[in-house]
């Protein structure tokens, strides 16, 4: 799992963030950076029966579709559907994936961990509001009460939300030639709140 980064790194003798592949490290950090999160959730009572009820493989169909991210302008798959153990007991699985703009300026990332019980999924939840700031905007309604809408280093906005055992994300990523937070766009707004919508669509119904 990558370390957890603060902002973009940045091409050798430019200033400007690399292409957007290095979003996928970005976004790992949800489960990286996160770790403190995970090895709390590890120490709580997992009652020896918990299982995750899920493969990796279907952990991977949670997330958004490339006819889709094509359809929406992302028709670029910077890096295919990838999932992991994360050697955490507590949250065992994670999948996530990206995708370009035709452009070249924007990146989607479509992303799950799923947890062996909704208290582990709960606490990296709480985990990653802490890591990251507060936006004007508010996720969608479909998402449901636990969603979040948040912002991390360079011009990244994200959107958390739980599904029993999972936790599910969805970011967008703006190439820009500085480091520094931009305001997202509007449409870039649309964009995040209608993947993310899409997404908890085809998340399976996990049980606790």
């Amino acid at each position: 799992m990558q370390a957890l980064m603060t902002s973009p790194p940045s091409r050798a003798g430019h200033s400007q963030p690399t292409e957007p592949r290095t979003t996928l490290m970005i976004h790992r950090k949800l489960f990286g950076g996160l770790a403190v999160a995970l090895a709390l959730s590890a120490a709580t009572q997992i009652p020896a029966s918990a299982s995750t009820g899920a493969s990796a493989s279907s952990l991977a169909n949670d997330l958004l579709p490339s006819a889709y991210a094509s359809k929406i302008g992302f028709p670029t798959v910077v890096d295919k559907v990838t999932t992991s153990d994360t050697g955490k007991k507590a949250c065992p699985l994670d999948a996530d994936e990206a995708f370009e703009s035709a452009k070249g300026k924007l990146a989607l990332i479509s992303g799950a961990a799923l947890c062996t019980t909704s208290q582990g999924a709960a606490m990296i939840l709480k985990s990653a509001r802490s890591s990251t700031s507060a936006t004007s905007a508010s996720p969608p309604k479909q998402l449901g009460s636990s969603a979040i809408e948040r912002s991390s280093g360079g011009s990244v906005y994200e959107i958390y939300w739980l599904r029993g055992r999972t936790l599910e994300v969805v970011k967008i990523y703006a190439v820009i030639g500085s480091r520094h937070r931009r305001p997202i766009t509007s449409a870039q707004q649309k964009i995040l709140s209608s993947a993310a919508v899409e997404q908890n669509g085809l998340v399976a119904r996990i049980t606790t």
